[in-house]
């Protein structure tokens, strides 16, 4: 088990990133199996295919004997997330049919003919691996606030919780915790906060944003008939705003939506479902999700479009060629520091 001050869910979540940081394949924690003795589930994403595997939380590996007692643990076959697997144990992991996570990006993953094997990166210092687990959904919530409006930083925290949605309460903690990593310092004139490294938190962010926070906005999927249909829907400012590769489109004149992101205040916008005749579908091509943050019209960028932060994440968790080319314009357009 991870030591007491480290969550299994956090601990979890940490492998998954860095699972992800060393593939480039998604991967999240989600809740447990209801039956099992299992610490967590964590779920990954090969090409188009999504898969959920049980999971189990140990520590320190350093014997076949243990490796080979998971891969029979309750009659299933679990995943090992663990500190560190060297490159002798990611072979044994091979070799007995164990898929095992580490903190560094180690891994070792089969599933249906796909084989993910990553070995031999050094164990991650301890300090980096407590910080992946400081993240939490109301974290990110606060660091998107202050990207996004940096002029929050040198105001209150009333303010700073009325952008990001969280108690007054979570904001304090959160930017202890960006002070505490020396994300943000005291500004030398005393007059509040300043990004220690603006484009290496915008990193970190987006790396955590679909994994962590974004999953859990979802409020519908719907398919349309037509990919152009959000071109003609009345614009709806402060109430639902485009992300994704909509807003991109609009942004850049480059991208031909396959894929609409929406992101509302509330509830999916009625007046849009029967314009465009949008009906429910989970694996459909239009998305609605509740906002992460207050939404708000961006001073010089069109009223109907989020963000450029959000539009940029977007696309980068796609994994779309088109659309990450697509985002390096933005961030070179919107988010230069």
């Amino acid at each position: 088990m991870p030591p007491a001050d480290h969550p299994i869910e956090q601990f979890v979540e940490a492998a998954a990133a860095a699972f992800t940081d060393a593939t480039g394949l998604a991967a999240r924690r989600v809740k447990a199996p209801a039956r099992g003795d299992f610490d967590a589930a964590i779920e990954f994403r090969i090409g188009g295919a999504r898969f959920r595997r049980p999971v189990v939380v140990r520590e320190n590996i350093d014997r076949y004997g243990a490796l080979s007692a998971i891969g029979a643990l309750n009659g299933a076959k679990p995943t090992l997330v663990t500190t560190h697997l060297s490159a002798n144990m990611i072979r044994a992991c091979r070799e007995l049919g164990v898929d095992a996570l580490d903190l560094a990006g180690n891994a070792s993953l089969i599933e249906d003919g796909s084989v993910v094997i990553v070995s031999g990166r050094p164990r991650v210092a301890e300090s980096r691996a407590r910080r992946a687990r400081t993240w939490t959904k109301s974290t990110l919530r606060v660091t998107l606030a202050l990207l996004i409006t940096p002029a929050l930083l040198e105001r209150g925290y009333r303010d700073i919780a009325q952008n990001a949605g969280v108690s007054h309460g979570t904001v304090q903690n959160a930017v202890r915790a960006l002070v505490d990593h020396r994300d943000v310092f005291e500004r030398p004139d005393g007059r509040g906060l300043q990004f220690a490294d603006k484009d290496r938190l915008i990193d970190e962010w987006v790396t955590l944003y679909p994994r962590q926070l974004r999953e859990s906005l979802v409020i519908g999927r719907y398919r349309a008939e037509s990919n152009d249909w959000w071109r003609d829907v009345p614009d709806l400012p402060g109430q639902c705003q485009f992300g994704g590769e909509p807003a991109a489109a609009i942004l850049t004149e480059y991208l031909k939506p396959a894929t609409v992101t929406a992101y509302c205040a509330d509830a999916v916008p009625r007046e849009w479902i029967m314009k465009a005749r949008l009906r429910p579908d989970p694996a459909g091509n239009v998305e609605f999700l509740r906002a992460p943050i207050a939404l708000a019209p961006v001073d010089g960028l069109p009223p109907n479009v989020v963000a450029p932060l959000i539009v940029y994440a977007d696309l980068v968790a796609s994994g779309d060629p088109r659309n990450l080319e697509t985002a390096r314009m933005l961030r070179e357009r919107y988010l230069a520091a």
